[in-house]
């Protein structure tokens, strides 16, 4: 098996590998693995399709789990139910190593990094939240990912996001970011 690719993201100073692919585990689980800078992290969100399971592998991986934040030491472990706001974050002076499994796998959640990733990188979004610039892009990244921000403003967008979701399909934009992101 070749070595993982590395996705890296300059907004939260991520760094990801995709260790075992949902299609490499015939659906049962998406293995990564993150390396994050000192302040890195992601905001508040939530997910209705899939659970995480984070394992601290290097430092101490910071949590926040519903209202409560958690520091994870190397081999801990702590799974997040579908449905319940977390977030990632690093807030030590070094970088650290933690794996998440999305169970079941999530072939659109891997998709998802890869072409977040990408856009962030090419300048395409906006924000420390790296919402995209693309209101098609933003669709695209919603129904992939199933990640939903925790906040009033995101859950009010939504619905309307599902409207152009199916016509960036049409418009073939989601093909476009996988040939763009994803080869």
């Amino acid at each position: 098996m070749a070595e993982p690719k590395t996705y890296y993201n300059p907004v939260n100073g991520e760094y990801t590998r995709i260790l075992e692919s949902s299609e490499d585990t015939d659906g049962a689980y998406s293995l990564l693995e993150v390396s994050l800078s000192p302040g890195g992290g992601n905001p508040v969100h939530y997910h209705t399709r899939f659970t995480e399971e984070f394992t601290a592998v290097k430092g101490n991986l910071g949590l926040q789990y519903k209202k409560q934040e958690l520091h994870l030491k190397p081999g801990e472990t702590r799974l997040v139910p579908i449905g319940i706001p977390h977030r990632f974050f690093n807030d030590s002076d070094e970088a650290i190593v933690f794996r998440v499994m999305l169970s079941p796998g999530q072939p659109g959640f891997e998709d998802f990094l890869k072409v977040m990733f990408g856009l962030v990188n090419d300048g395409k979004t906006i924000t420390k939240n790296q919402i995209p610039k693309n209101i098609y892009h933003i669709a695209v990244m919603y129904e992939w990912g199933d990640t939903h921000l925790a906040n009033p403003f995101f859950r009010l967008f939504s619905p309307l996001v599902t409207l152009f979701y199916a016509r960036a399909i049409r418009m073939g934009v989601d093909k476009q970011l996988l040939e763009r992101y994803a080869k």
